[in-house]
């Protein structure tokens, strides 16, 4: 391995790398408050509200960001929208991570012991009262591991923003790699980037969900 030669891609990558976290976290935030949305309409009282959800969650869940990227960037131009790229990428990213946020979420509510809800009315609280401030909170902790593999996910997609030429780690990877021709040493660095990150974002969620323990 040309250890000059990784000294010399490096700049270049973490330029991309730059591109990859803004995506990333930013996909996060979204996926984290389109989670609540998804979660809500999973809950409705509303059957039709249920259905378009669920509806909305099986088709997220079981197609490829890879084809809702495409949809979003090459299909929005045919109704007269012009999206940026990356914003195409965020966009892609935050609907499907929603679905499996959603999810995610209803799983961590549905852990909570329906007691505690009962206890909650029985004292004279709301139930979205009871909700927001007795079982959601309860549900947060229980998932954080699980929400930190979802943040690993989409880490890890934000890769394919590069196929509509979203200059991040992937897409500089690639262009280094057109004009070095040495894929060895290229595709190395990139991966050590991207286990890098993946280990921040465990090493995060870990400590959050140290400082925020389950209480039973």
């Amino acid at each position: 391995m040309d250890t000059a030669f990784l000294l010399r891609i490096l700049p270049a990558l973490l330029e991309g790398l730059e591109i990859t976290v803004a995506l990333t976290a930013l996909a996060l935030v979204g996926a984290a408050i389109g989670g609540l949305v998804v979660v809500a309409g999973r809950r409705s009282r509303f059957a039709a509200v249920r259905a378009v959800t669920i509806a909305y969650i099986d088709v997220m869940r079981n197609t490829p960001v890879l084809a809702q990227i495409f949809i979003l960037y090459f299909g929005l131009p045919e109704i007269g929208l012009y999206p940026e790229a990356f914003a195409c990428g965020v966009i892609a990213l935050v609907l499907q991570n929603s679905a499996y946020a959603g999810e995610i979420y209803r799983a961590g509510i549905e852990s909570v012991k329906r007691t505690q809800t009962e206890a909650a009315l029985s004292l004279g609280m709301m139930p979205r009262r009871a909700l927001f401030d007795i079982v959601l909170p309860q549900a947060l902790r229980r998932v954080l591991p699980v929400l930190g593999n979802q943040a690993v996910v989409i880490l890890k997609d934000s890769s394919i923003a590069s196929t509509i030429s979203v200059a991040e780690l992937t897409q500089a990877g690639k262009l280094l790699l057109d004009r070095s021709a040495a894929p060895y040493e290229t595709f190395f660095m990139m991966a050590a980037l991207y286990l890098a990150m993946a280990a921040i974002i465990l090493a995060v969620m870990r400590l959050l969900a140290w400082r925020f323990p389950v209480r039973t």
